[in-house]
């Protein structure tokens, strides 16, 4: 039997086939489907089992063009056979990879600047209120959401899970056998997040089980069984990311086994989405060629200008610092900050080159945490992340990266010559001479360009037009728009923006 579908460029496709019986799931797809485009071009797409006798193969089209299909390999006899997927013009700008070194762009090359959210276990608290995580999350502007596949335990967890990921064999879990309910609310949450233009950063394994649900004890056979099995699940969903583990040095298991378990991933994707691990106190090896972008914890290095940039040099990667401490009124040092102060992080962050997240830890009602179980986000410190997101959105550089990565007291980031961005913290001078230091790596600032000039209040959250400059002194270092100096609101947390006149909006 042959089928058509029609679909669009970076959208989903789903296929369904019907097998003659269950094949348990295992080592291998139960069922491999080839993707051939008009020009030749191929894609290998592993299915996987749903329900009953049921299979699907979910495939993400990176080109329009009719392409045509047919089953590669199967465990048991599918229908239908093979087919055809008519594939229109893109509707979005598709799934995000790596780009420009340091930064993000979707497969259309737009820029993606990442302004992401954390609830670990928000998958396992009541449908009501992972809707109100989604939408509280894309009100405040935020494009990633960091959340657990497997049910958290420990502290400030108050639910237990009403569906688990796989059925039990003997009292131990069966990764072979998977619970379709759970994984349907998996690919729901994940539908829902991308409808609300949000990542969905995917924490596959869990160190935050503490041995009360058992999940942390998978062999690494077992582990591989669902990495596939989620993998091939999720894979065609245009807004995910894989991160391993969140603080995956909390579990005992050798560096070795993660190293495995990341080139799994990146071997079982045949769509190529953003791949991490993050820390809780070592640092894992980012150089490993399956790490696409480094996910680190360490508030420390927001602290102050001049440290987060180091983690660039040292892996020569985009740089998410997933974890620099959170807003609320947890007791715990890290889940206390103000909201002026994890503002203010995001900024030193985003100056030195890198990504931050945001997290929110004030005690709920219930005695839970945001970070822990998502809902409406309570904090001062979102809505001017979401405007440091339109800050980033509005650049005409494809990332801020410092330009003087060397020595510049001032910490200057951006794209030279076309565009500065300049951040003078919490407290800001009455005045400032328009200063742009010197990128030796590439083209630099000209004498009589021309420059205009935006003050940007990051905690009033407002952009206002100071008027245009001209350079007329241009040194080794550093280079000025004459004598005056630029009037700034003193006190306020203040940034300038500086771009060059042609390219300004």
């Amino acid at each position: 039997m042959d089928t058509a579908v029609t679909a669009h460029q970076h959208e989903t496709v789903e296929l369904a086939f019907r097998g003659r019986e269950r094949v348990p799931v295992g080592g291998a797809a139960p069922v491999t489907v080839r993707f051939r485009h008009a020009d030749g071009e191929e894609v290998v797409v592993p299915g996987f089992w749903d329900e009953d006798a049921t299979y699907l193969v979910r495939f993400l089209p990176g080109r329009s063009g009719a392409w045509t299909w047919w089953i590669d390999e199967e465990l048991t006899p599918m229908e239908p056979r093979r087919g055809d997927v008519a594939v229109g013009p893109a509707r979005t700008a598709g799934a995000v990879r790596v780009a420009h070194r340091h930064h993000f762009a979707h497969a259309d090359g737009t820029p993606f600047r990442p302004v992401g959210g954390t609830a670990y276990n928000v998958l396992h608290q009541r449908h009501e209120l992972r809707a109100d995580t989604v939408a509280s999350a894309a009100a405040a502007g935020f494009n990633k959401l960091r959340f657990m596949v497997f049910p958290q335990a420990g502290d400030s967890v108050e639910v237990f899970p009403d569906l688990m990921p796989f059925e039990k064999t003997d009292g131990a879990w069966d990764v072979s056998r998977p619970v379709p309910a759970f994984f349907r609310r998996l690919d729901a949450f994940v539908r829902d997040l991308d409808e609300a233009g949000i990542q969905a950063d995917v924490l596959l394994l869990n160190a935050y089980d503490r041995g009360v649900f058992g999940l942390d004890g998978l062999s690494e056979a077992e582990d591989a069984v669902y990495l596939r099995y989620v993998i091939a699940r999720l894979a065609a969903s245009p807004n995910v990311w894989w991160s391993l583990c969140n603080e995956y040095d909390q579990l005992e298991r050798p560096e070795e086994r993660w190293d495995r378990a990341g080139l799994l991933v990146m071997a079982a994707d045949p769509f190529d989405h953003p791949r991490s691990i993050h820390n809780w106190v070592h640092l894992f090896d980012h150089h490993r060629p399956w790490v696409t972008h480094a996910s680190i914890q360490n508030g420390s290095a927001v602290e102050e200008p001049g440290r987060a940039r180091l983690y660039r040099d040292a892996y020569d990667k985009p740089i998410v610092l997933d974890e620099i401490k959170y807003e609320g009124d947890a007791p715990a040092r890290w889940g206390r900050l103000s909201a002026r102060e994890l503002v203010h992080r995001f900024w030193i962050a985003t100056l030195e080159g890198c990504y931050a997240s945001h997290g929110e830890s004030f005690v709920l009602p219930g005695g839970s945490l945001h970070i822990v179980e998502g809902g409406a986000l309570r904090g001062e410190s979102p809505a001017r992340l979401g405007f440091l997101r339109r800050i980033l959105d509005a650049l005409v550089v494809p990332g801020l990266d410092p330009v003087d990565k060397w020595d510049d007291p001032e910490h200057v980031a951006g794209g030279a010559p076309d565009q500065y961005v300049r951040y003078f913290g919490r407290s800001a001078p009455a005045n400032w001479r328009v200063r742009l230091p010197i990128d030796h790596a590439g083209a630099s600032v000209r004498m009589g360009e021309r420059y205009v000039v935006d003050i940007i209040d990051t905690w009033n959250m407002t952009v206002t037009r100071h008027g245009t400059v001209t350079i007329d002194e241009v040194l080794r270092d550093e280079a000025f728009a004459g004598e005056a100096l630029l009037p700034l609101p003193a006190g306020e947390a203040i940034a300038v923006r500086i771009t060059r006149e042609a390219l300004a909006g």
